[in-house]
């Protein structure tokens, strides 16, 4: 409780002054987190949440990394810590918990990144009338994260990952209403459109519409598949904020492994291909590392 009040006191500021941030120039956020953890011993289709509760310490390791190699704000390991996902593990009524001892983990590893983004990403289950999610579960999946993430003092929270414009909406919608922090949205794209099929225009729309202060594409692919879909942001939308937090190239299988083959050097080439289309916030999906973010800045 003391930790939410303590969190709850330093909001009064944090949209206000992450969005001022924002107008000074290239924001850099970090790299991956679940291709980190590989690294350090997690398995193929285990939660990386999990680890939180049991195992910090490397997700605290791959925080300090990212600081380290030159990260203004780092995303917390909460993607998919929502009690809809959770509750797959076991872990449903734990999900506050989860969010908010990831919040103090992240907050204890860095020492020169300046904010701290909390990450939500989507329940994994496609809403009704395509599948048989009830938005009003979601809604309440979306409410309790951000709510813990928000009371545990993050200066903003990001809706990344997504493909449903629907669902985006409302985890945009829960983390506006979580406090008065600043919200960030990315949603996946393939080919110029998400897996629901949603454009980058009609993408921007809804999550600017939702009351998203930033928003654009992450995962997926590399930077240079991404160069379309930021191009059709910026001309449906010349003002907005835009982000762009891709992976380190399409992923391939080698003997068995899935290699992500975008270099730093290459990476941080393309990234700035991106900048200058008038992307602001960058930053590295799956198979980046805290290389990829020094060749970016």
């Amino acid at each position: 409780m003391e930790t939410r009040i303590r969190g709850r006191a330093l909001l009064m500021a944090n949209r206000g002054n992450f969005l001022a941030r924002l107008s000074l120039g290239t924001l850099v956020l970090d790299g991956g987190m679940g291709t980190e953890l590989m690294k350090r011993g997690l398995k193929q289709g285990e939660s990386p949440e999990n680890w939180i509760l049991n195992n910090p310490d490397p997700i605290k390791a791959v925080h300090a990394s990212y600081d380290a190699a030159g990260s203004e704000a780092l995303y917390t390991c909460t993607f998919g810590a929502n009690r809809v996902k959770l509750g797959k593990i076991g872990l449903a009524e734990r999900a506050v918990e989860i969010n908010i001892s990831a919040v103090e983990i992240a907050r204890s590893a860095r020492k020169n990144s300046r904010y701290l983004v909390g990450s939500m990403g989507p329940t994994g289950e496609l809403l009704e009338p395509y599948g048989d999610m009830e938005e009003d579960a979601a809604r309440e999946a979306f409410a309790e994260q951000a709510k813990a993430l928000a009371g545990a003092g993050v200066d903003a929270i990001v809706a990344e990952t997504f493909s449903d414009p629907n669902e985006i909406a409302i985890a945009i919608k829960a983390a506006r209403d979580a406090g008065d922090v600043a919200v960030l949205a990315t949603m996946t794209f393939e080919k110029g459109r998400t897996m629901m099929g949603a454009t980058p225009e009609k993408a921007a729309e809804v999550m600017l519409s939702a009351g998203a202060d930033a928003v654009g594409a992450n995962c997926g692919t590399g930077p240079a598949e991404l160069v379309e879909v930021i191009k059709r942001m910026r001309a449906a939308f010349p003002k907005a904020i835009l982000i762009a937090k891709p992976n380190a190239g399409m992923p391939v299988l080698e003997g068995g492994r899935t290699v992500y083959p975008l270099n730093p050097d290459d990476f941080g080439k393309q990234v700035k291909i991106l900048r200058d289309l008038g992307v602001t916030v960058v930053g590295g999906c799956c198979g980046t590392n805290p290389e990829h973010i020094v060749a970016l800045r």
